[in-house]
């Protein structure tokens, strides 16, 4: 942090203390929800939280507190931790937009994004998803295939390669975190841009160098995070175009990069549009539903700009951590690994007999198993681990089951003031065992071929599943995502075998924004995921 940083957050330190107070009087009705004991009145519950593995705080609060739970931010602000289903239910799709991202969380998806459907609500967000949704159904999905093929095909022979290099030639320790995020940045270029990144053969793209991973906030920095919370609207993207720590620096590297390639591509679009030659990746089926929209609804250059940065930032970085958590647990569960390839090779069988060659997306369709593993993947590890929402007026949370006060009182119900901040625990809704059953803290495929009852307050978009959200924020592009992870998984299991790698390096799963893979002991050299990939030849 520089002096200038430091001054300013001094300065606004005294009255943003006194405005949580007045906050904390102000939500006086949330302060009788059960929580854990507030570990620093200045750091709050968010730091302890942020260098704890994955999944283990939300057990904590599962087991100890239950599924709606009072906890501290920076200077004593409370908040709700909710993982309870009719509470997710009703905040993410039954309130009618009642809860919105709080503006301080669409500030920072600014910075990171630009003002991108992540980063806007009201008027804006409806008309930049209603522009953008054409772009997104299943059929547009489907079609993207192709380029989830050739991604995964590029992949699986540079891993060959490597294999074929090493000592035995059968196998090697490859970390597949750096190569998985290679792969998806490709394979989000070409999908939706048309536009190669070239990440896989690593050539001079300066967009493709700025695309870094940041490392997780130190306490100092979470600290001040929280304090231009209360800052003035824009004060944070100020002082980010002015910071010159190594992160800032590459973040705006990537905007000014990320805008000339994005400029360019419209133009291009617009142009193949004119011509009758428009392909079908996003962007241009963007460009041509927008072009067909009323005068006011249409999104300008300048909107459609940050919604290329939006999904170049969401799209590939998400999937990749999906992909390195399944090729994890195929590590640690040999079992499941083994069913699934069974299935892609019986399910290959079948297609040489029809006289094909080649998988299709409704080939993925009729593979049960494939599917359970997909949807187990994205339920226990949802890489972004919680949504954060604040109602606009006062309102009153339906609960699943009730809950004690500390005062004694039982709550069917909880009231809750407007601008409470809500975390919508991905992590805790996707393990609570009142909806996945007892054994919902262990990663079990088989969960999902055994389902056969209905839900009461489904969730989300897919499989019931917090991961993609829902209601009008749900990922817009979820189907483009369980595709390209299908088709991945495919490839790569049908080629190679993955096993943990020698020399007992251990891997542990932080979160200190969305799940990251780190090697204990090298949590300096960043994310890691090396794995023993065994190369099986191709039938």
């Amino acid at each position: 942090m520089d002096s200038q940083q430091a001054t300013l957050a001094i300065c606004g330190a005294t009255v943003v203390v006194a405005y949580i107070w007045y906050t904390r009087c102000r939500t006086h009705s949330i302060s009788d929800v059960p929580g854990p004991k507030n570990p620093s009145w200045i750091y709050g519950h968010r730091w302890s939280w942020m260098i704890e593995e994955a999944a283990v705080v939300e057990k904590k609060l599962l087991e100890g507190h239950g599924s709606i739970v009072r906890w501290n931010r920076s200077f004593g602000e409370e908040h709700l931790w909710v993982a309870d289903p009719k509470a997710v239910h009703h905040i993410l799709q039954g309130s009618n937009r009642l809860y919105e991202k709080p503006q301080f969380v669409r500030e920072r998806a600014a910075i990171l994004m630009d003002r991108g459907l992540l980063a806007v609500e009201g008027d804006a967000h409806k008309r930049q998803r209603r522009a953008m949704t054409p772009a997104f159904g299943l059929v547009e999905a489907k079609a993207l295939y192709p380029y989830f093929v050739r991604c995964s095909n590029s992949l699986a022979d540079k891993w060959h390669d490597i294999i074929s290099n090493a000592g035995s030639g059968e196998a090697a320790v490859i970390d597949v975190y750096s190569w998985l995020s290679k792969a998806t940045l490709d394979a989000i270029g070409t999908g939706a841009f048309d536009y190669d990144f070239g990440a896989l053969e690593n050539t001079d793209n300066r967009l493709t160098k700025s695309f870094n991973a940041f490392g997780p906030p130190s306490k100092g920095r979470g600290l001040i995070m929280d304090l231009l919370k209360w800052a003035p609207k824009g004060l944070g993207a100020w002082l980010t175009d002015r910071s010159k720590s190594p992160g800032m620096i590459k973040l705006r590297e990537n905007k000014t990069y990320a805008h000339e390639v994005a400029s360019k591509l419209i133009k291009e679009k617009k142009q193949e549009m004119k011509d009758g030659t428009s392909g079908k990746d996003f962007l241009s089926l963007l460009v041509k539903a927008n072009s067909a929209l009323r005068p006011d609804l249409r999104l300008n250059d300048d909107e459609i700009v940050p919604q290329i940065r939006t999904i170049m930032f969401a799209g590939h970085e998400t999937t990749a951590k999906t992909l390195i958590f399944a090729l994890w647990e195929f590590a640690n569960k040999r079992h499941v690994q083994e069913r699934l390839r069974t299935e892609i090779m019986e399910t290959l069988g079948r297609i040489r007999a029809r006289g094909e060659s080649d998988f299709t997306v409704s080939d993925f369709d009729s593979m049960p198993y494939l599917v359970a593993v997909g949807k187990e993947i994205l339920r226990v590890y949802p890489v972004v681990v919680e949504m954060q929402r604040a109602p606009i007026e006062d309102d009153v949370l339906p609960l699943s089951k009730p809950i004690v006060g500390l005062s004694g009182k039982v709550y069917n119900d909880l009231h809750v003031p407007a601008g409470t901040i809500v975390a919508v625990s991905t992590v805790g809704y996707n393990l609570n065992k009142d909806v996945w059953g007892p054994d919902a803290y262990e990663f079990r495929p088989e969960r999902w071929l055994d389902m056969n009852e209905k839900v009461e307050s489904p969730v989300g978009v897919y499989g019931n599943l917090a991961t993609f959200s829902g209601g009008y924020r749900s990922c817009i592009g979820w189907r483009f995502a369980v595709i390209e992870l299908h088709t991945f998984l495919v490839t790569l299991v049908r080629q190679f075998d993955f096993s943990l790698a020698d020399g007992g390096q251990e891997v542990k799963i932080m979160r200190p924004a969305m799940m990251t893979p780190m090697v204990v002991g090298e949590e300096h050299k960043g994310p890691q995921m090396p794995l023993k990939v065994t190369f099986l030849g191709i039938e």
